[in-house]
């Protein structure tokens, strides 16, 4: 089957940028679906702003108007907006990926077009969907997540000393490094994981509750524990601290920040999807605000899958992301927040338990589960309009 994905926004991606540099969730989620429907055996294409068309990842991604981009689809998928579904001159079936709050979709310029694509929508989450009031045909496909977020980095192999049986032949002292070697990398592979220190992180943008967690970590954390640090990871603070322009609306988050620096509050530049999966290691606790119009949590997800607790408030989709008590808590007010991020902070077997319950390999969301669901979406649908 011929899946093509369409995307229109800014960034110029492809199956490789989250390995080079900090991409955002839904990006991801076209790269990983993509490459696996390709896993599949289905010809995968991407239309986006790349700058020439390649393969990577096992998908082909081409810029728009370019030549070599794909004319027809059995499967067009438009990444947000509906006028998308109408790149493409021919396809069995057009789906719309809802990766945002819902309302949008009901506005009255993009009603008619699911009734001239034969459209259906794709949602990522129970919340997400529940929020819609339409009626056009819909499923919901959790997105996946990638290994690195899951697996852990395996510890580095060791090499054997050298000795004068180095540059003979001593098969007894030989086997004797090895069975050496291999039982070093053994006990590095069992080895708990260090426990981190009272390290915070913070992933949300600015706007969707920054200001009130920065707030409560000075008045209600920071003073309970000197010693811990919160660390906010921001592209777009990161360039205000550095003096360049950033939105009129962000300025007041930038201020609050600055002036929190001395209850241990840092910016950081978010890093590429290996780096991330490390910062969530080496963490102690996720605190994530939450916003009513973030159904994704992207880096909620990833950061569960590796292993660190999170506390969030229950909005938007946190409540999908968080097993509630056992991987982290949703909580009903700045009370409790603050209380339960100070136990996890500064009680080693509560993050331990946490800890160990977001890692599970019971949660773990691959994308060949999402590509499979999709499939059998698709397989459900009656032809559409071509």
């Amino acid at each position: 089957m011929r899946y093509v994905f369409v995307d229109d926004s800014a960034l110029s991606y492809d199956g490789y940028t989250p390995m080079r540099r900090p991409v955002g969730g839904a990006e991801k989620a076209v790269i990983g679906l993509a490459s696996a429907l390709q896993e599949r055996g289905h010809e995968v294409k991407v239309i986006n702003r790349v700058t020439y068309a390649h393969m990577a990842e096992g998908a082909y991604y081409t810029p728009f108007g370019d030549s070599m981009a794909p004319k027809s689809a059995d499967v067009l998928i438009a990444l947000r907006k509906p006028q998308l579904m109408g790149t493409l001159r021919s396809a069995t079936h057009r789906l719309l990926w809802v990766v945002g709050a819902p309302e949008y979709l009901s506005a009255s310029a993009n009603e008619p077009l699911y009734d001239s694509f034969a459209a259906s929508l794709l949602f990522i989450g129970r919340n997400q969907q529940r929020a819609y009031k339409g009626k056009v045909r819909h499923a919901v496909i959790t997105p996946g997540l990638r290994s690195v977020y899951y697996e852990p980095p395996a510890p580095p192999t060791m090499m054997p000393s050298h000795t004068p049986d180095d540059y003979g032949y001593d098969p007894a002292a030989e086997q004797a490094r090895e069975a050496e070697q291999k039982a070093a990398e053994e006990a590095a592979r069992n080895a708990p994981p260090p426990i981190p220190p009272p390290h915070a992180i913070v992933t949300t943008h600015p706007l969707q509750g920054l200001g009130w967690l920065v707030d409560l970590w000075t008045r209600l954390i920071h003073p309970q524990m000197p010693s811990a640090r919160l660390a906010v990871y921001s592209a777009v603070l990161g360039k205000g601290l550095k003096g360049e322009e950033i939105p009129t609306t962000i300025i007041p988050v930038l201020e609050q920040v600055k002036a929190a620096a001395a209850a241990n509050v840092v910016v950081v530049d978010p890093k590429n999807d290996d780096g991330m999966a490390e910062a969530y290691r080496e963490s102690r606790v996720h605190l994530y605000p939450g916003d009513a119009q973030d159904y994704a949590c992207w880096t909620l997800a990833e950061s569960q899958a590796a292993g660190l607790p999170a506390v969030a408030r229950n909005l938007g989709g946190t409540d999908e992301r968080i097993d509630n008590g056992s991987s982290g808590y949703v909580v009903p007010d700045e009370a409790a927040f603050a209380n339960v991020a100070l136990q996890i902070l500064g009680n080693d077997d509560v993050y331990k338990n946490l800890s160990a319950a977001a890692a599970d390999p019971v949660r773990r969301r691959v994308w060949a589960m999402a590509a499979e669901e999709l499939d059998a979406f698709v397989a459900s649908l009656p032809p559409g309009n071509t």
